[in-house]
C-alpha cells in the first residue's frame, strides 16, 4: 500500500452527520426526495442491520406522521385516496423523508462508529461546554453508560449483569488532514442548505 490510511476522527464523523440533517431540513421538493431516496439507499445497503432494526422500532411514528399529516391536513381532498389530502399527503412525504434522512444518518455513524468511539466524538464536540463550566466528561460517562446498556445482550430481560464497569476507556485519536477535509465539507453543507 502506498498510503497509509489513518482512521477518522469520531468527532468529524459525528460533525458531518449533523450538517447532513442541517442540509436535509432546508431542502425540500425534488432535492430533498433525491437526498432521502440515496441515503436511505446507502445506509440499507452498508448498514443494513442498524437500519432494519432503526425501521422496526420507528414504524409506529413512520406511520403516525403518514395519517396525522396526509389525512388530517385541510386541503384538497383525493378522490382515489378517501379521507386524505393533496396538501397533507406531499406534507407528510417532507416529513417522512426528513425522517428516513436522519435514521439513515444514525444507522451509517451507529455502522461506523463503535460506542466508545460515538462516546470519543461527542466527548470532543462538547469542548466548548468547559467554557460555561459544564462537565463534557459527565456527559461522556452517561451517554457511555446508556449505550453499554442498550448495547447489552442482556438489555431486554430484566435482569441485570450483576457486574458494571468502573472506568471508562475512550480512544485516543487526533485530527488529520481528511478530518479538515470532512470538516470543510460539513461546513459546506450547512452554509450551501443556507444560502439556497
Amino acid at each position: 500500500m502506498l498510503f497509509p490510511v489513518k482512521r477518522l476522527h469520531p468527532a468529524s464523523l459525528i460533525l458531518l452527520g449533523f450538517a447532513a440533517l442541517l442540509a436535509a431540513a432546508r431542502h425540500e421538493g425534488l432535492v430533498l426526495a433525491l437526498g432521502c431516496l440515496g441515503l436511505t439507499l446507502v445506509a440499507l445497503i452498508v448498514a443494513a442491520s442498524h437500519m432494519h432494526l432503526l425501521l422496526r422500532r420507528s414504524r409506529w411514528l413512520l406511520l403516525t406522521m403518514l395519517l396525522m399529516f396526509g389525512w388530517l391536513t385541510p386541503g384538497t381532498p383525493l378522490a382515489s385516496i378517501p379521507g386524505a389530502s393533496q396538501e397533507g399527503l406531499l406534507l407528510a412525504a417532507e416529513n417522512l423523508a426528513r425522517l428516513l434522512i436522519a435514521l439513515s444518518t444514525v444507522a451509517l455513524l451507529l455502522n461506523v462508529l463503535r460506542p466508545p468511539e460515538l462516546v470519543a466524538g461527542i466527548r470532543s464536540l462538547l469542548a466548548p461546554l468547559a467554557w460555561l463550566n459544564i462537565s463534557r466528561d459527565r456527559i461522556a460517562v452517561r451517554l457511555a453508560l446508556t449505550l453499554n446498556e442498550v448495547e447489552s445482550p442482556n438489555a431486554g430481560d430484566g435482569g441485570g449483569s450483576g457486574c458494571m464497569a468502573t472506568s471508562l476507556a475512550l480512544p485516543a485519536s487526533v485530527p488529520g488532514a481528511a478530518d479538515l477535509a470532512l470538516g470543510a465539507l460539513a461546513a459546506a453543507l450547512v452554509i450551501g442548505a443556507w444560502l439556497t
